[in-house]
């Protein structure tokens, strides 16, 4: 809703029609919204994917090993999602 509150003596650029039937006042009200929100129109910002360098995720990820924080599966499994390849069975 544009306006929620709008006392008497608020100046309004432009004429508010007078004894519009209901559903007149339905599409006006519509027009209006319409040229509201054709000012307000903003493309959105396209959101930038960071590129993730696998050499930093390996070292991350054996850090976490060497600190008891991963088990050996988990981190085959890590790695292998880093590497983009299936984790070799051993």
């Amino acid at each position: 809703m544009l306006f929620l509150y709008r006392p008497r003596q608020t100046w309004l650029p432009y004429r508010v029609p007078r004894n519009l039937s209901a559903q007149q006042q339905r599409a006006y009200n519509l027009q209006m919204q319409d040229r509201f929100a054709a000012t307000r129109r903003v493309t959105p910002a396209a959101p930038v994917a960071a590129e993730r360098d696998p050499l930093d995720a390996l070292e991350r990820l054996g850090e976490l090993r060497e600190a008891g924080t991963l088990t050996d599966d988990e981190f085959a499994t890590a790695k292998a999602k880093v590497l983009g390849t299936a984790p070799d069975a051993t």
